[in-house]
Parts: C-alpha cells; sequence; structure tokens
C-alpha cells in the first residue's frame, strides 16, 4: 500500500460513514449505544455531514499536495490519535458503547499507526 492510497482508503471510508449517518440516522445513532432522539438525529445529521466533507478533503489531498505527503500524513496520524484518545475516554466513560464504537476505535487505532509508518517513512520530492 502506498501513501496515497491510505489517503484514499480513509476517505472513502469517512464518506461511507458520513452517506450512512445522513440515510440511516437512527441506525449509526444506536450502533453507539445511543437513543435516537430528535435531538441526536439532528446533531447526527451535522456530524455525518462533517464526516463526508473532511472523506472527500482527504481523498483530495494528494492531488493538492503531489508528493509532498509527509506533512499531512503526520498531522493525519496526529489527528486520528486525537479521535483514539477520544474513543478510549468515551468507552470508558460509558458514554458509547455497542458495535459502532468498537469498529471505530479499531479502524482508527489502525488509521494513527498507518499514516504514523507512512509518514515517517515517505520521501518529499
Amino acid at each position: 500500500m502506498n501513501i496515497k492510497i491510505l489517503f484514499w482508503v480513509q476517505g472513502a471510508l469517512l464518506i461511507v460513514l458520513g452517506l450512512w449517518g445522513i440515510i440511516d440516522g437512527e441506525g449509526a445513532i444506536t450502533g453507539f449505544g445511543w437513543e435516537a432522539t430528535s435531538e441526536a438525529l439532528t446533531q447526527n445529521k451535522a456530524f455525518s455531514l462533517s464526516q463526508l466533507v473532511l472523506g472527500v478533503i482527504a481523498m483530495r489531498i494528494p492531488s493538492w499536495v503531489e508528493n509532498k505527503l509527509k506533512e499531512p500524513a503526520l498531522v493525519g496520524a496526529a489527528i486520528n490519535i486525537v479521535f483514539l484518545i477520544n474513543i478510549i475516554y468515551d468507552l470508558n466513560t460509558d458514554a458509547i458503547s455497542g458495535t459502532g464504537a468498537t469498529i471505530n476505535l479499531i479502524l482508527t487505532i489502525i488509521f494513527a499507526i498507518l499514516f504514523l509508518i507512512f509518514g515517517i517513512r515517505h520521501k518529499n520530492n
């Protein structure tokens, strides 16, 4: 796997999750162990739109910076680490639970590690 594909994979996943949250907000919310209230559905829609936008940005980064991907990859690692800390905190305080939280935790760990490794190894041209 090369670094451009990593950006594309995370971007595609964010787009899919954003669309899922928009199309099936109730399923997205209950997957994290929450009750699908009207307030939660409204908040989820805004979050899902943000995921969709971030997915498009992640997929476009390699085109925008060409082969100068070291810094964007290291920033991607840092962002995933911050999300990881938040997920672990939310799991430990029982703010989230369920299959969605577990899958999110695993994927975030994988992306944090891969972005860090690829970012450290990448040579900008």
